[in-house]
């Protein structure tokens, strides 16, 4: 009798920036399969938690270190240096809808959402887990680009398609 094969995945360190429900920042670091999307990542997480090294809260002035976060609370995750997939292959080969997300407490977020032709956008959240890929995001009003990101769907208010009046 042989053994199982057991293929492991190689393991990057990639940088992030969590923005918690409470408003705090988290930065530091994951390790992540090399061909895995942030959005594929913060949704397999056992009983929600992210393990994050060389982490802090930059408001508190600690120490970098261990952190574990709990992606319940997580309301949106980017990844500043620009170097991983947020959304999947899969989903980038969708079309693209123009959106506004309104989040709880009351941030605006425009950027483009990967749906199929005709999808509802209501049924991909019904689908897509707990987090939802979200690419050329902006923060609304003052317009400051925030890159692609990963929002938390249970910290969404309200989505809608983009109005073209520039909003």
């Amino acid at each position: 009798m042989t053994a199982p094969v057991v293929r492991n995945r190689a393991q990057e360190n990639k940088r992030l920036h969590v923005v918690m429900r409470d408003g705090s920042l988290v930065e530091g670091d994951i390790h992540i399969g090399e061909d895995m999307s942030l959005v594929s990542f913060l949704t397999s997480r056992k009983g929600g938690w992210m393990n994050m090294t060389d982490a802090r809260r930059p408001k508190l002035n600690e120490p970098a270190g261990h952190l574990i976060v709990q992606t319940d609370l997580v309301v949106l995750v980017s990844a500043p240096d620009e170097n991983m997939q947020v959304v999947g292959p899969s989903g980038q080969g969708a079309g693209e809808r123009e959106i506004e997300l309104h989040l709880i407490g009351g941030k605006t977020i425009k950027g483009v959402l990967y749906l199929a032709p005709m999808q509802r956008m209501s049924d991909y959240l019904s689908h897509c887990g707990k987090f939802a890929g979200i690419a050329r995001a902006t923060l609304l009003p003052d317009n400051r680009e925030i890159g692609d990101v990963a929002v938390n769907t249970a910290a969404i208010a309200v989505l809608r398609e983009a109005r073209d009046d520039g909003q």
